[in-house]
């Protein structure tokens, strides 16, 4: 897959939108999975034809050499598989590794969903847990996004997905194994492995040779996944919603030398002159993308935070509101909901001489924002 991933991550930073990259690292790692069972397909199935090969040569040298030969079972459990001692049927193992592979897939078509949902249609992105995503991602990106549009839709109507679908969801809600693995040994020449029919939704698929349908699949998922990454990284600039987005926090910090206690920790947004510069309710998420194209963010789980006026007379008014945290922090809020309203410097005196009162368990990424950090020793 040609896609140049640190670029994807950072066009999300810089376009607010970075909660769509947890899901890049979801797809990442189901596209690792559907490759190792790819592989291991592939390279048991040959181990097995390749031992099933070479015992029929050392029998059929025994007899010649000796006049009598026979087989035994310990024989046919040569092809099973020693992992870390423990001893794998190899023909369960393909069997179990070619329904991963399945599931992996369609895993990953399904990530890629949640992408496009986060990346394109920002605050108005739905939720991951909507049984209706698909369709409301469609019905989303019709009018705004018209090649994603036509690229998702193909991937409904694809005979690929359509085959992968079903067989994921055969395999899930009905749970009937359907790979068969048959191979000959000394008498015969079969080799099969194969994928069986089955019929999901009232359609009909017919059996078929297991490898070339699982490289089908892995080709068209690879191919698939990379033509829509491509154009999401083109089409992030164009999210349709970002604007209660704020990245760009600044903090004041305060503790003395001597001490482990903090004597006070405030975070501060910035704004021209007026509150009414931002909405009522702001998304926060602390982010900075270093010249060195490194990102710093983290999970902001703090419940206040200041807002100051640049062009302010006078430090007195400085101050001019506050936003609370709006729904707690057990939430899976990537970007957490504050609601702004008035406030003054008599406002934060009080934070910091309440903040001195009780002990904090500080938990925050220094390098993901701007600040001042205040040191001082008590004279002792």
């Amino acid at each position: 897959m040609n896609i140049d991933f640190k670029l994807l991550e950072r066009t999300l930073a810089e376009h607010k939108v970075y909660d769509a990259w947890q899901y890049v690292e979801s797809l990442n790692e189901t596209l690792e999975y559907m490759d190792m069972s790819y592989n291991l397909i592939n390279k048991v199935y040959e181990h097995r034809k390749n031992i099933l090969e070479s015992t029929k040569n050392e029998i059929m040298e025994l007899a010649l050499k000796e006049g009598i030969a026979s087989f035994r079972k310990d024989h046919l459990d040569k092809t099973n598989l020693n992992i870390a001692g423990y001893v794998v049927d190899d023909v369960a193992f393909l069997q179990k590794n070619s329904i991963e592979f399945f599931h992996y897939a369609r895993l990953s078509t399904d990530v890629l969903f949640q992408i496009v949902n986060a990346a394109l249609l920002g605050d108005e992105s739905y939720d991951v847990t909507d049984r209706m995503l698909l369709r409301n991602v469609l019905s989303k990106v019709n009018n705004n996004f018209t090649t994603i549009y036509q690229q998702l839709s193909t991937i409904k109507n694809d005979n690929e997905f359509k085959y992968l679908s079903a067989f994921d969801n055969y395999i899930k809600h009905i749970k009937t194994i359907l790979i068969t693995v048959k191979n000959s040994f000394m008498v015969g020449n079969t080799n099969e492995f194969y994928i069986n029919q089955f019929v999901y939704k009232d359609v009909f698929y017919d059996r078929t040779e297991a490898l070339g349908k699982i490289k089908e699949i892995n080709d068209y998922v690879i191919k698939t996944i990379g033509n829509i990454l491509q154009e999401v990284i083109q089409q992030v600039p164009n999210c349709l919603d970002n604007s209660q987005r704020i990245q760009q926090i600044k903090f004041k910090m305060q503790f003395q030398n001597n001490k482990s206690k903090i004597d006070f920790l405030a975070f501060f947004i910035e704004v021209e002159n007026e509150l009414s510069e931002l909405p009522n309710e702001i998304k926060i998420y602390p982010l900075i993308i270093k010249p060195n194209n490194e990102i710093y963010s983290f999970d902001f789980r703090f419940e206040k935070i200041f807002i100051k006026k640049l062009n302010s007379s006078s430090d007195r008014d400085e101050i001019i509101g506050c936003a609370d945290l709006k729904n707690g922090l057990e939430t899976n809020e990537i970007y957490r909901v504050f609601e702004v309203k008035a406030a003054s410097m008599a406002d934060y005196l009080q934070y910091m001489a309440d903040f001195k009162k009780t002990d904090h368990q500080i938990t925050m990424n220094f390098y993901a924002m701007e600040g001042e950090i205040v040191a001082y020793d008590n004279g002792k």
